[in-house]
């Protein structure tokens, strides 16, 4: 019996000092996570290659399903990455309870829950009045709730395709004092006609609260023709073209010049490949000479999809030419040369009889 006593002794101390975890052997694991209305997002690490990895995403009020979604993941050893979703279901109650769940080869190893409330229970010190993004970067308008009460906080942008992260800036310690407006350009390049999601995560400073505000736009390329630099003349064309997109433009400049209703001539030009601010000048010149008349030009700026960017249009007036006449040579007259010798032979034989 004493022996007995001991065994379950030892058995207890095996269980206080080495108690059974479920991380004990965890591999992989969540670190941090965050929702709201808007969003979700999920930090996760790993001690082990993952290439078969899968986040489940549940958006809950009082244990009933209001929305689901999932992303596949694959993580190396020692690192974290994160990814981040966006809540399609319109809020509808006060509480919710987003629950991410991590399968590793379709065998869940974490989950954890993040529960909120829709609006907030202590208002931040300032009010997002509009977010807007395309594809040369995001605009945020910010105004204080109250101007003697104005707030600080910090604004970190991020572009996501597909969950993750492409690109993210912060804006550390922002008065928001007065109406002002929040911007940023990507600094990465786009893919042409793609979806692209962008979250502002806010974190206020008093109170402590964070909040995220969500967008989307897809991406396009996009030119603009400096209309002050434009010049057309009886030799050729010359275009200035602006940049105003982070996916690069890969187009042709195109000129027709149309004339009495007869076809149009058409010329065209490439351009370098243009991204965000950067500019470009095109010249073209005729190939042949061009006939007397009035000319109207449209100069067009295309993608290889034949898709219009641009346009410019003026007009050209060629003169017509003064070709040079030529001038007829002098004749001399015969009888004013025999006269000339005549009197050329005279005066030698004068001057012969004097010596």
């Amino acid at each position: 019996m004493k022996s007995r006593n001991i065994y379950i002794l030892a058995i207890l101390l095996t269980l206080i000092v080495f108690p059974a975890s479920v991380g004990e052997n965890q591999t992989t694991w969540i670190t941090s996570t965050f929702s709201d209305e808007n969003s979700m997002d999920v930090s996760i690490q790993s001690s082990e290659q993952v290439n078969n990895g899968q986040l489940i995403f549940k958006l809950t009020y009082r244990d009933k399903l209001i929305e689901k979604t999932s992303l596949d993941f694959t993580i190396a050893p020692g690192k974290e990455i994160t990814k981040v979703i966006m809540w399609d279901s319109k809020p509808q109650f006060k509480n919710y309870v987003a629950t991410v769940s991590v399968l590793v080869d379709g065998r869940s190893v974490d989950e954890t829950s993040y529960p909120f409330s829709y609006g907030f229970v202590v208002l931040p010190r300032f009010q997002v009045v509009d977010l807007s993004a395309s594809s040369s970067g995001a605009s945020m308008v910010l105004k204080p709730r109250s101007v003697s009460s104005p707030g600080v906080a910090d604004f970190t942008f991020q572009l996501i395709q597909d969950g993750e992260i492409i690109y993210s800036e912060t804006k550390e310690d922002i008065p928001v004092m007065q109406s002002n407006q929040l911007s940023i350009d990507w600094p990465i390049l786009l893919d042409d006609n793609t979806k692209y999601s962008v979250r502002v995560k806010a974190i206020s400073h008093t109170p402590v609260i964070t909040s995220s505000y969500v967008t989307g736009f897809t991406s396009n390329q996009e030119v603009e023709i400096d209309d002050m630099d434009v010049d057309v003349d009886d030799f050729g064309a010359s275009v200035t073209l602006y940049g105003m997109s982070q996916v690069p433009f890969n187009g042709i400049v195109e000129v027709k010049l149309h004339k009495d209703g007869s076809d149009p001539l058409v010329f065209t030009g490439k351009p370098e490949p243009l991204t965000l601010d950067r500019d470009d000048t095109v010249g073209i010149i005729w190939d042949d000479d061009l006939d007397p008349g009035t000319y109207q030009v449209n100069i067009h700026i295309l993608t290889l999809e034949n898709e219009i960017l641009d346009r410019y249009e003026t007009m050209l007036f060629i003169p017509e030419r003064a070709y040079p006449v030529s001038q007829p040579t002098k004749s001399q007259t015969p009888g004013f040369t025999i006269l000339l010798t005549i009197l050329c032979i005279i005066y030698a034989a004068v001057i012969s009889s004097r010596r």
